[in-house]
Order: structure tokens, then C-alpha cells, then sequence
């Protein structure tokens, strides 16, 4: 009694030998059908994966967008005091005796060497980048979108930062330390760090200490570092208008971003 192969590829040789190619057929039907089965249940699980991360992305990518918003929205509240400020102090200063206002312009003045550090990135995209997921989106659309939208907020962010550096920093501050007009706060702007900044320095001086006169905030009407610090008040109006600005735009353009991401994720 002859001794069946074992196992498939034992069976298909013997009936290719054997010239039993009905048989050797079937068996290859069978192993090209399991082959492809396997492949499509392997398919459809990597496709429910990616699905998956496609969501949680999208999630998060909103999560991101939104929080940016909130940011935006700051930078635009910020912005705008400071445009309100620069324009009274501008005002008190086209009075006929501006030294009459002088601790209030100094107040103002301080308070617009005051800057804010903006951050308008999102880690979910700057990841998705990297790792080269940002294709799972399969709305070609959306993901050009978001392409463009997180563009433009590097460079508003850009511009933010350059603002503070070469306007505020280099030219702003400098004024106000160079004139000899002291830092004074508004309640509204003083935080923790500031207050407790202050009574380190009052206890190093002691209970005496009188601070300096700013003799630039009592000079006569006619002086002309009244029209210095004019000029320098509308310059700086003009970088916080151009802040409240871009804020206003980079607020929009979210709102607008986070509707789209909504919108994509409600197709779920």
C-alpha cells in the first residue's frame, strides 16, 4: 500500500507527478484563495488602524487648534490695551502742560515696555510632519488646509517674536531707561514675581528709599523731550495696532480651522 504524502505542498507534488492536475489544481486554488483572504483580513485591519489614528489625529489636531484660539485671543486683548494706553498717554501728552500728568504718562509709558511671548504652534501637527502621518487624512483638502493654516501661524508667531525683540526691546526699553523715567506698574499688570521683585529691592535699599525724580516728566511745556516721547508713544501705538491686527487675524483663521476639523470628524 502506497504511503499518501503529508501536507499540501507533499500532495500537490505527488499529483503533478502523478499527472493528477484536476487534483494539483484545486490544491492551488485553495492556497491562492487562503493566500488572499489572508491578505484582504490583513488589508481591512490595517485600514481600521489607520482609521483610527486618523480620528484620534483629528482629534487632538482640534484639541491644538482651538487652544491656539484662546492664545490668539490673549494676544488680542493684550494688543488692544496697549493700543488704548499709547493713545491716552498720547492725549495727556497734547495737553498744554503735560508735566501736570506726568506720574500718569510715566505709568503709561512703563507699562508699554511690557511685552507678551506668543505661542501659536501645534505639537499634534509638527508630529504628524515628522513621522510622515500627516497623509492618514484622506480629505485632501483638509490636509492642504491645515498645511497653509499652521504656515501662516509660524509666521504670525515670527513676527510677534520679532516685534518684541527689535521694537520693544531695542528700541522701546531703551528709550524709557535712557530718558531715566522709572518702571511703574499698573494694579492690573503686576503679578507675583513683580511683587515679590519689589520687596527684595525695598529691603536691599530700606525704609528711606525714595526713588529718583523723572525730570523728562517735569520738564515745561515747550521742552522738546515732550515731542521725543510723542514720537515714540506713536510708534509704539503702532506696533501694538499692528499686533491687534494679526491677533484678530490669527483668531479668525482658527475659528475658521477648528469649524473644518469639527466638520471632519462629525463624517465619522
Amino acid at each position: 500500500m502506497r504511503e499518501e504524502p503529508i501536507g499540501l505542498l507533499g500532495r500537490m507534488s505527488a499529483n503533478l507527478l502523478g499527472r493528477r492536475f484536476s487534483h494539483f489544481f484545486t490544491e492551488l486554488v485553495l492556497i491562492v484563495a487562503g493566500v488572499l483572504i489572508a491578505l484582504a483580513i490583513d488589508g481591512w485591519a490595517e485600514d481600521r488602524r489607520e482609521r483610527e489614528a486618523e480620528t484620534e489625529y483629528l482629534e487632538l489636531l482640534l484639541r491644538d487648534v482651538r487652544e491656539i484660539e484662546k492664545e490668539a485671543q490673549l494676544q488680542l486683548e493684550f494688543e488692544h490695551d496697549k493700543v488704548l494706553t499709547a493713545g491716552a498717554a498720547y492725549a495727556l501728552l497734547q495737553g498744554p502742560n503735560p508735566a501736570a500728568s506726568g506720574a500718569e504718562i510715566g505709568v503709561a509709558i512703563s507699562s508699554l515696555t511690557m511685552r507678551r511671548t506668543v505661542n501659536l504652534g501645534s505639537a499634534t501637527y509638527e508630529q504628524m510632519v515628522s513621522s510622515g502621518h500627516l497623509q492618514l487624512l484622506r480629505n485632501r483638502e483638509l490636509r492642504d488646509q491645515l498645511v497653509r493654516h499652521f504656515a501662516d501661524m509660524r509666521r504670525s508667531e515670527m513676527i510677534f517674536s520679532k516685534n518684541n525683540q527689535d521694537l520693544i526691546d531695542d528700541v522701546i526699553v531703551p528709550y524709557v531707561m535712557n530718558d531715566g523715567i522709572s518702571f511703574r506698574a499698573r494694579d492690573n499688570e503686576i503679578i507675583a514675581s513683580i511683587n515679590r521683585a519689589t520687596d527684595i529691592q525695598n529691603e536691599a535699599l530700606g525704609a528711606d528709599f525714595r526713588p529718583p525724580l523723572d525730570t523728562v516728566l517735569a520738564q515745561p511745556p515747550d521742552a522738546e523731550s515732550w515731542n521725543d516721547m510723542r514720537r515714540q508713544l506713536l510708534f509704539r501705538l503702532n506696533i501694538a495696532a499692528n499686533g491687534q491686527a494679526r491677533a484678530e487675524q490669527a483668531l479668525e483663521q482658527n475659528r475658521v480651522m477648528a469649524a473644518a476639523i469639527a466638520a471632519e470628524l462629525d463624517t465619522r
